[in-house]
C-alpha cells in the first residue's frame, strides 16, 4: 500500500489497529486497518457470509503514517448460521 493510500485509510474513522493475514474477499492475503476499543484482545469482522477473527499480538505495534497501530493476527473464520 502506498503512503498516499495509507494516509487516506487512516483519515477515515481514525483506525488504531492493523489486521494482518487471513483470506480477503477474493481469497488473497490482506492487511486491513480497523478501529477497535483499546481494551480489545480479539476482533471479529464481517466478511460476506462469514466472520474473520483476529487476536492481538501482545504489545506489538507498527507506525502507520504517524500513528501507533496495534497489531492483530488472523486466527480463524466462522460462518453465519442460516
Amino acid at each position: 500500500m502506498s503512503t498516499n493510500e495509507l494516509n487516506t485509510v487512516l483519515s477515515v474513522d481514525a483506525p488504531n489497529a492493523v489486521l494482518r493475514g487471513g483470506p480477503g474477499r477474493s481469497g488473497q492475503l490482506v492487511e486491513r486497518y480497523y478501529r477497535t476499543d483499546e481494551r480489545d484482545a480479539t476482533v471479529k469482522v464481517r466478511n460476506g457470509n462469514s466472520y474473520d477473527h483476529f487476536r492481538r499480538e501482545s504489545e506489538q505495534v507498527v507506525d502507520g503514517a504517524g500513528r501507533t497501530l496495534r497489531v492483530f493476527t488472523w486466527t480463524h473464520r466462522t460462518y453465519v448460521a442460516e
